[in-house]
């Protein structure tokens, strides 16, 4: 009796096991929870201080930076002008047609983009992306019977080749994506250089005061770096720095300075920049009319300050990673990550330029995770919660069904 019984007893505990033996563990769920910021197109900038001399200068030479025909001349000598006044125009018409050509090259740029989407990331990239994932899991139960012995090495063979191709046919799509990402950033270049030569055809005065002089007559030619106009004003002083090669570069006719002395702040604009190294200082000079300065005495040193730097396209800097050197970002496409190879250029303590690799609207990822890496599945912030929200909101309405039709006779 007592064998029955144990022999009773190992069969329902062996048949208890086997239950707990047959129970699947839960899948964990990969998807990783992101934030991200859509790339913008704009400029990144910084400013530089330096040490400028004040001058009784009150004057402002207006200096032409293109050749051609002059077709308009809006002042006379004697005239009062303000900042930004029209001074005289010339004739632009070989910079729009460079503007025109630019812009075309833009827009074949975006549609070659298109194409590329239409291609690639359209409908075809998703289908590529199913395959090498399907490719990933017949490989690995390949390797997984070949262990059993159920499956032999020419067929491990075929499933890796398998694996090979279809992991070559998403990184050809996403090149030609990434290609044609680049295009349209150097064609947007193109068309941001042509727009400004087109402005300097356009001649504005840089500062508020009287015409002295007018050294450009209407139909005849204007050769480059001809002082076009004379602008003075009694109340403004100029202010003498000096600045490097590089800083130069940036530099242009017009732009805002601010000079502090004795707590206060005068604002005025940058009226010459010289082409020639300075003997004594190896550096440029660079002059500017201050608005406003009458007080200011003579020979006083003050400190002004002026935009030195600038770059387009920033992003947040926590946004970029570097490998070997080479900068990279993580950008969310299809519900997807997908890492992107880009040029950095300015940056800041807190934003940093991207010169290359980016289109404006592009989704950049700007949380870090453990699990971001290329292709890893990705849900937005904010995401997971609205979808548990809707799941309780499911729950409750079919509970409420439930309910109803036990009530209902």
């Amino acid at each position: 009796m007592k064998r029955t019984i144990s022999a009773v007893l190992c069969a329902a505990l062996a048949l208890t096991l086997a239950g707990c033996a047959e129970e699947k563990e839960p899948m964990l769920d990969r998807t990783v929870t992101v934030e991200t910021t859509a790339a913008q197109t704009g400029e990144l900038s910084t400013e530089s201080t330096y040490i400028g001399t004040i001058s009784a200068e009150g004057t402002a030479s207006v200096v032409s930076l293109v050749s051609g025909n002059v077709e308009e001349v809006m002042v006379s000598v004697g005239d009062t002008v303000s900042a930004g006044d029209p001074l005289c125009r010339i004739d632009d018409e070989s910079a729009r047609l460079a503007l025109q050509n630019a812009q075309a090259a833009y827009q074949s740029a975006r549609e070659s983009y298109n194409s590329a989407q239409a291609g690639y990331g359209g409908a075809d990239l998703p289908v590529l992306e199913e395959q090498l994932r399907l490719a990933q899991d017949n490989y690995e139960d390949t390797q997984h019977l070949f262990e059993m012995g159920a499956a032999s090495q020419a067929e491990v063979d075929q499933a890796n080749q398998a694996l090979l191709s279809a992991q070559a046919g998403v990184e050809a799509a996403r090149a030609g994506l990434s290609s044609a990402r680049a295009g349209i950033q150097s064609a947007q270049v193109g068309v941001n250089s042509a727009q400004y030569q087109l402005s300097l055809y356009n001649m504005t005065a840089p500062i508020s005061g009287v015409v002295e002089a007018v050294n450009l007559t209407l139909n005849n030619f204007a050769a480059s770096g001809t002082v076009a106009f004379v602008i003075s004003n009694g109340s403004n002083k100029t202010v003498t720095f000096y600045v490097t090669d590089q800083v130069r570069q940036t530099l242009t006719a017009g732009q805002e300075v601010s000079v502090v002395s004795d707590g206060r702040t005068y604002q005025g604009a940058v009226t010459e920049i010289s082409g020639v190294v300075d003997a004594a200082t190896g550096l440029f000079k660079v002059k500017a009319v201050i608005n406003e300065a009458q007080s200011l005495p003579d020979g006083l040193a003050v400190e002004l300050t002026t935009t030195a730097y600038r770059s387009s396209g920033a992003i947040p800097s926590d946004a970029v990673y570097f490998d070997e050197g080479n900068a990279y970002v993580y950008v969310a496409q299809d519900g997807t990550v997908v890492r992107t190879e880009v040029t950095v250029g300015l940056y800041t303590a807190d934003t940093i330029a991207v010169t290359s690799g980016l289109t404006a609207g592009d989704e950049v990822i700007t949380t870090w995770s453990a699990g971001l890496k290329d292709g890893a599945p990705i849900r937005l912030a904010g995401q997971e919660e609205a979808e548990g929200i809707a799941d309780a909101s499911g729950t409750s309405d079919a509970s409420g069904s439930a309910a109803g039709g036990t009530e209902a006779p």
